[in-house]
Order: C-alpha cells, then sequence, then structure tokens
C-alpha cells in the first residue's frame, strides 16, 4: 500500500522533523531557508545567514565581497558562528582571516600545527598505526 493513502500522516509544523526554517551546517554555521531559486541557496534551498546579512547592506565590505569573492570572507569578530549581526560581521582578505586563525591553533615543538588537522590519523583517539594492517 503507499504511504500516505489515507492522509493521516502528520504534516508541515507538527511533524518532529519540522526546523522552521533554520538549522545548523556540520560546521557550525547557521543556514536559513530561502528557497532553491535564490542565487545563495545549496541544493536544498538553504543559505548561510552571515552569508545573507552581509550581502543585504550597501557596505564597502558587501562590495568587494561581491566583486571578489575568492579574495575576500566574512570574519565572525566574537568567534561565534552563530552570531550574525552585523557588527560582529567584517569582510576581510582571506590571507589576513588565515593569519588571524593561525594564532589561535596550538603548536608543537616543531612549530608544526596540532589538533583538529592531525585528527585525521587518528581513530576512538588512538593512531592509525596502532591498527592491524596500519602504516
Amino acid at each position: 500500500m503507499p504511504k500516505g493513502k489515507h492522509s493521516n500522516h502528520v504534516k508541515g509544523s507538527n511533524h518532529y522533523r519540522w526546523n522552521s526554517g533554520s538549522i545548523e551546517s556540520a560546521d557550525g554555521y547557521r543556514k536559513v531557508r530561502v528557497g532553491r531559486d535564490h542565487p545563495l541557496a545549496d541544493p536544498n534551498g538553504y543559505a548561510y545567514e552571515h552569508l545573507l546579512v552581509v550581502l543585504s547592506t550597501d557596505s564597502p565590505g558587501a562590495y568587494l565581497l561581491r566583486n571578489n569573492p575568492e579574495k575576500y570572507v566574512i570574519h565572525h569578530v566574537n568567534g561565534d558562528r552563530k552570531d550574525n549581526r552585523l557588527e560582529n560581521l567584517h569582510v576581510i582578505e582571506r590571507a589576513e582571516h588565515n593569519r588571524i586563525h593561525n594564532e589561535e591553533r596550538e603548536r608543537n615543538e616543531k612549530g608544526q600545527f596540532v589538533g583538529k588537522k592531525a585528527a585525521g590519523r587518528m581513530l576512538d583517539g588512538r593512531e592509525w598505526n596502532e591498527f592491524p594492517g596500519g602504516e
């Protein structure tokens, strides 16, 4: 029997998976529903809220980001990726953004970055070479 034949299924805002128009991306940014036809939308019809906030203004930063998106990024000043107030969002060069965040990253005695980037070699807190067949 086809699903939903008797129209007795919970729909819309009464459904347990209803999200009221916003979701959190895998990297912690808030995405809002804008529809699939929006130019900034992903295939599911959601766009990053911080991008919408900045590009909706006539600020010089929005102009730079619109005309050279590979060179400029949006930086959250207080570090909270969900705080998308305009005063918390600054458009800066990608190189400067990397410099800011690289200063925050932990380094070992050789000056190499450790932490999240090195976690790719870890599985449940164990090094890859601890497992059978690991190199």
